[in-house]
């Protein structure tokens, strides 16, 4: 599984969006209907496109709906903008820009990394300002969307590594996994895979065991070893003088988030008190376990630690809290499974409400003693 390009595609009912989405995709991804309100919820096609590489299209409600559900898809869709990394807006040609448009429009630049305008031809030919001219129905000008696609990746790129900015070709890395209950059958979990391909690609020797026998594997005299936070405690007791240490969620943290931001956030810990109220937010909805790492294991740490009082709140999935500013922390997973941009408007809906924030990997680490010991 790859880290995806988002491209949302926004607009006014029946501006075609759908029938665009299905035009890029050359599949019917998304239901079209000349009725207004027919996409309800956000419908997401991935795929691999030449110039582009691997992303997703999310086609989303119309954001003037005025059908009975209306506001809530229109909530929808402005959630879409938190993970966008390119946004497409499409605007038909037969309709001057309204003043509601023109507001969406300027809500679409300011949280999208970058815009493309298009007019979707309705057989006037008449093209809107700075916009590209297609024909979502008849596929007209599909190639000159997709070049414009290509280019805005290449400037938004980023050339962020999981794990190779601490290790050079050749190097050993050792991997400590544990494979209790919260590890799926038969699998490993996504940043385990994606670390592993990482430093395969970089020509270094990946190692993998579980703590059982950590020990017999350090005979390898590994440059580097990666752990689950779980076991931080465990590895930095045994591990040999020189080696550099780090774990699967704070690689993630960094990968995916503002890893200077997750450390200072950890600061918080020493201002908390038995009337202290702490929000973790997972990225995934999943079905927790009786050793649920962010929902049993981490508060029962912290009210070992600093009060029994403290009281947690858990969001998961696409529910990120309205009333973050109640929090005196968030502390977050790994974000494996949402997108850089998502996990920085995050961050960033943090600092606005003045809330501090970390990881799970970071906060172990913090009570483990060790978070000016690892590496990242």
């Amino acid at each position: 599984m790859l880290n995806r390009t988002t491209i949302g595609v926004f607009g006014p009912t029946n501006a075609g969006k759908s029938t665009l989405v299905n035009m890029l995709t050359g599949q019917n991804t998304s239901i079209t209907s000349p009725m207004a309100g027919t996409t309800t919820d956000p419908v997401k096609k991935s795929m691999e496109i030449n110039g582009i590489g691997p992303c997703v299209f999310i086609d989303t409600p119309g954001f003037d709906d005025d059908t009975a559900l209306g506001t809530q898809r229109v909530t929808r869709a402005k959630e879409i903008l938190r993970g966008t990394d390119i946004a497409i807006i499409v605007l038909p040609s037969d309709e001057e820009v309204s003043p509601r448009t023109k507001q969406w429009i300027e809500l679409v630049k300011s949280h999208a990394a970058r815009t493309i305008m298009v007019t979707n031809d309705f057989g006037n030919h008449k093209a809107h300002d700075e916009s590209i001219m297609i024909n979502a129905l008849t596929g007209e000008n599909r190639e000159e969307l997709l070049l414009a696609l290509g280019h805005i990746k290449e400037r938004i790129a980023e050339e962020r590594t999981i794990v190779t900015h601490l290790t050079k070709p050749g190097n050993k890395v050792l991997l400590v996994m544990p494979q209790d209950k919260q590890a799926p059958q038969g699998r490993l979990i996504l940043p385990q895979v994606q670390t592993i391909r990482e430093l395969l690609d970089h020509g270094c020797t990946a190692v993998c065991c579980t703590p059982e026998n950590y020990v017999e594997n350090l005979n390898i005299k590994p440059d580097l070893i990666i752990t689950d936070s779980q076991a931080f405690d465990f590895v930095y007791k045994n591990k040999p003088e020189g080696v550099k240490l780090t774990s699967f969620s704070v690689l993630m943290a960094q990968w995916k988030g503002d890893i200077e931001a997750f450390a200072e956030g950890a600061k918080a810990f020493a201002k908390l008190n038995g009337k202290s109220r702490i929000l973790i937010a997972e990225a995934c909805t999943h079905a927790p376990l009786s050793e649920d790492i962010g929902r049993e294991k981490i508060p029962a740490l912290i009210r070992k630690t600093i009060d029994p009082a403290i009281q947690f709140d858990i969001v998961a999935g696409n529910d990120w809290t309205k009333n973050i500013e109640k929090y005196d922390l968030v502390i977050h997973c790994g974000a494996c499974m949402i997108n850089r941009r998502e996990m920085l408007s995050r961050i960033e809906a943090a600092r606005k409400a003045g809330v501090p924030i970390t990881n799970y990997g970071i906060t172990i680490a913090y009570f483990t003693r060790i978070l000016d010991k690892i590496v990242y």
